[in-house]
């Protein structure tokens, strides 16, 4: 069964995944662009998961 993909999902998906940006990158993981850019993501993602989870207890 082919699973669909919300088109919500897509629009945020556009929104907050961002093209690799060194400049957002720890000192420390420079040198490993994969894993600098995804622990940029996850950051960014733990951060609205924050705040969508604030704005319901609102």
């Amino acid at each position: 069964m082919k699973e669909l993909i919300p088109d919500v999902v897509d629009e945020l998906y556009q929104y907050f995944v961002t093209p690799p940006n060194p400049a957002f990158w720890p000192e420390h993981i420079v040198h490993d662009p994969v894993q600098a850019h995804g622990l940029y993501s996850f950051y960014q993602g733990l951060q609205l998961g924050l705040k969508l989870a604030e704005a319901c207890r609102d």
